[in-house]
């Protein structure tokens, strides 16, 4: 037998586990390349995986030195012509023309002290995608490859995101790496991002799916279960169960890798969980809106906990967990996941009541 390179060796092997080996090798004699082709062919559906890091390498090297202004031209007209879709719906989506112009400009003032980086990380990254890929498959056999994952940079602004790229009603639908943020992390950390990612595309086709119906004048989107989708208990869901499913498709790391925390944080944040769950609780029987509540899961505010929802949805669905599967949990309905999140945090609220009267 013809000694296959190891990613290609992992990758049909992995494929063979999952049910998937058998027509790898149906074409017989073919050679090294076309087998692991075809193996990476049928891990993704008969989708691609769309690299552009070698344009933008390729950029960097025909633009450096130049003016900042010319430099924005080459940028155009080489890459995000090139990759638009990407571009505009993934990286600027509604940002008007200045601020668009603001992060080119960010971006390639950073790009000389990141391109190094950048370099390195395009070496395997391809081939890491298609192994976290295989791994997601392996936990979530029934996960089905729906769009072209797509390897690019995001200026600045995110490691990895699914965003609506290949559809006009803002459902997300693709996942989007941005190397110049992962770039700069290890190739754990890299791959904990990537199958949260994936678990974000395969609870969406379930969670967003029930939203629409077919009528005599097209899709119709349901509107009872929109006052759903927009609670704040939403996102909690969906990010604590995301973060259970890195912890599942990859185990034995700290806690703190899973939610992309430090240490330090991860520990103010945990003794501090009982008053940020009452906290979190108030919001969802406020009706808190989504202008509201995003705070608890971006950057830092004044009293609010940084990115505090990531470790609470984590402790929501843990606990939800001792008595359903993460696939039951993701084939749950809007109100069905609000009914769960009231019931976890309510409990991890009493328990600090209890621990706190039973220390007295």
């Amino acid at each position: 037998m013809t000694k296959l390179h190891r990613g290609g060796m992992i990758v049909i092997a992995g494929l063979a586990l999952i049910g998937l080996g058998s027509s790898t090798f149906a074409a017989g004699n073919g050679t090294r390349e076309q087998r692991s082709a075809a193996a990476n062919e049928i891990l993704l559906d008969n989708h691609r995986v769309v690299n552009m890091l070698d344009d933008v390498s390729a950029f960097y090297d025909q633009a450096k030195g130049q003016s900042l202004s010319r430099q924005r031209t080459v940028w155009r007209r080489t890459v995000e012509h090139k990759y638009s879709d990407f571009f505009s719906r993934a990286v600027y989506r509604n940002a008007d023309q200045d601020t668009r112009l603001a992060m080119i400009d960010r971006f390639l003032e950073e790009l000389p002290d990141r391109i190094d980086a950048i370099r390195q990380y395009n070496q395997t990254a391809t081939e890491s995608v298609y192994q976290s890929l295989l791994n997601f498959k392996y936990r979530f056999p029934d996960y089905k490859q729906q769009r072209d994952i797509y390897i690019g940079v995001s200026m600045l602004t995110f490691d990895g995101t699914v965003r609506a790229v290949n559809n006009d009603i803002g459902l997300p639908d693709t996942l989007c790496l941005g190397a110049d943020v992962l770039s700069g992390y290890s190739a754990d950390q890299s791959k904990i991002v990537v199958v949260h990612e994936l678990f974000h595309l395969y609870h969406y086709g379930t969670l967003l799916g029930s939203s629409f119906r077919l009528a005599g004048t097209g899709m119709v989107f349901q509107q009872e279960i929109f006052t759903h989708l927009i609670a704040a208990y939403i996102p909690l869901m969906v990010e604590g169960m995301a973060v259970a499913a890195s912890e599942q498709i990859y185990p034995g790391y700290p806690k703190f890798m899973y939610i992309h925390f430090t240490p330090e944080e991860l520990g103010d944040q945990e003794s501090n969980l009982v008053d940020n769950a009452q906290a979190f609780l108030n919001m969802m029987r406020e009706g808190y809106l989504p202008y509201q509540y995003e705070k608890w899961f971006t950057g830092s505010y004044e009293g609010i906990p940084q990115r505090g929802g990531y470790l609470l949805g984590y402790e929501v669905t843990q606990r939800a967990l001792g008595g359903v599967t993460l696939e039951q949990l993701a084939r749950m309905t809007p109100a069905q996941l609000g009914q769960e999140a009231e019931a976890q945090l309510s409990a991890i609220v009493t328990s600090g009541v209890i621990l706190m009267a039973g220390s007295q």
